[in-house]
């Protein structure tokens, strides 16, 4: 990362053109975890002048067009950032620059409660396990966060972010409680996974059995047992289906295992343990059915390892952007 320097015109890597400053910010603005230094220094940047802002608005509008939105895909719209169809000059009455500073900062609010709250936190890329008192365990995956209170008789976790696999120790006098954003979660003794999404939660059980209901509305409540998921979201408790792929339980052991999964999927999963945009240049290598591990060790590679594997090209524009295809 380059220092700043008197005028922060290469801050983070920008070059001298403005053009491909409000580019690069563009860009990295989209990724699903962009630091609080880099959100300051994008605001210090916005506001140090008016063209900034102005070169920023017509690249945002340039880049509204359908087909590279669509490209972009989930992550631009999880940050509503870019804007979903192309905007005319003639018609743009609120500047792109005031949605994203709103964005961010929303963003900010977020991150700062999970700092403030989280007692046992992640970094991309990062697994991390924590072992309880009462001899139960915690393996937080890439980028998640969990509060915990064992004191008094309910064991409780509260899952800020992320993806956590749980081990827990029988207790039938002290319940073991998982709360996240949409779930519920409670279990006297067994192995289970609660993944926080931005659309909704997932339940997987390995091994044991454990009630999950709609945390909002406590209406609903679903029993699951060995090998069975739930998802969990704002319009309440989904079917219980079978787990059938290893994909989404092979973390704990340090690999993403695939079997006949597209690439589309196995990509997603890798991109939870890097920064930055994958988009597709050919829509069809997305359903290219694949079998393989890829060892979580070598998270800033695996796309690499994956293109050498498959003999699919990955162009890197940017270390935030790669292109498949």
């Amino acid at each position: 990362m380059k220092q700043e320097n008197e005028n922060n015109s290469s801050e983070f890597g920008l070059n001298n053109d403005l053009d491909e400053q409000a580019v690069t910010w563009f860009i990295r603005l989209q990724a699903d975890n962009v630091s609080s230094e880099e959100k300051t220094s994008f605001l210090r940047w916005l506001n140090q002048d008016d063209t900034h802002r102005d070169t920023f608005n017509e690249v945002s509008k340039l880049w509204g067009d359908a087909d590279l939105l669509q490209a972009l895909g989930d992550t631009a719209q999880k940050h509503r950032i870019a804007p979903r169809k192309r905007i005319t000059a003639t018609h743009f009455k609120l500047p792109l620059a005031m949605a994203a500073c709103l964005a961010l900062g929303l963003l900010f609010s977020n991150e700062l409660r999970i700092l403030m709250q989280g007692d046992y936190s992640t970094k991309i890329g990062e697994r991390k396990t924590v072992y309880f008192d009462d001899g139960s365990t915690a393996m937080l995956n890439t980028d998640s966060s969990i509060a915990v209170s064992m004191d008094g008789p309910l064991r409780n976790v509260e899952l800020l972010k992320g993806e956590v696999y749980f081990e827990v120790k029988p207790d039938p006098n002290r319940p073991f409680i998982v709360q996240a954003n949409h779930s519920t979660t409670r279990v006297l003794g067994t192995r289970f996974f609660v993944h926080e999404k931005s659309a909704g939660d997932e339940v997987k059980v390995v091994s044991g059995r454990v009630e999950v209901s709609d945390r909002h509305t406590l209406k609903q409540s679903s029993i699951l047992h060995d090998r069975e998921f739930v998802s969990v979201d704002a319009a309440g408790l989904g079917e219980t289906l079978l787990l059938n792929s290893a994909l989404a339980t092979s973390w704990v052991n340090g690999f993403l295992v695939f079997e006949n999964a597209s690439l589309e999927s196995v990509i997603s999963q890798i991109r939870r343990y890097r920064t930055g945009l994958v988009v597709y240049k050919d829509d069809a290598l997305r359903t290219l059915k694949i079998n393989g591990r890829i060892n979580l060790r070598e998270s800033d590679d695996m796309l690499k390892v994956l293109g050498k594997n498959l003999s699919v090209k990955m162009t890197y524009l940017t270390d935030w952007l790669v292109i498949v295809g």
